[in-house]
């Protein structure tokens, strides 16, 4: 019985950073939900989560982690502003849309272009699950008085 828990709780574990990861990505790099890949993503994280019973907490992950990643990217583009002097909102705005069109957000092609980027992304990017999510597990471990003793 202990062993099957440590992988159910391992499992969660391991879900709950995919969710946060993928949410900080979308957030960081600005990505649109409504694209297929993404929407088909965030829907087998979020399928993954019902099945362990831990849905809110896998999208409060992911949300979470879009919310931080957003955050990042603004202060990242806040610093490069402040280190380059001025840069014209058509100079930072023109790129991103130039990548858009040439991907094709809804095409096959585009989506492994993307998945290409979210591998690399997580190659280059070390992201911690923050505590709060790491604590709520030990929540839904099972008390050990009320665990049967392994013989």
């Amino acid at each position: 019985m202990g062993k099957s828990e440590n992988s159910g709780k391992a499992e969660i574990k391991k879900l709950l950073q995919e969710a946060y990861e993928f949410g900080y990505f979308i957030g960081y790099r600005g990505h649109s939900e409504w694209i297929s890949w993404v929407r088909e993503r965030r829907e087998e994280i979020y399928k993954k989560a019902e099945e362990l019973g831990v849905y809110k907490l896998v999208k409060s992950a992911y949300n979470r982690g879009k919310t931080e990643g957003s955050k990042k990217r603004q202060e990242e583009i806040n610093l490069g502003l402040i280190e380059k002097g001025r840069l014209t909102e058509e100079v930072e705005t023109k790129p991103q849309v130039e990548l858009r069109e040439e991907v094709g957000e809804e095409t096959t092609e585009g989506r492994e272009r993307f998945e290409v980027e979210f591998a690399r992304f997580l190659q280059t990017t070390k992201l911690i699950l923050p505590p709060e999510f790491l604590d709520t597990l030990k929540h839904l471990e099972i008390p050990k008085m009320l665990k049967l003793r392994e013989e």
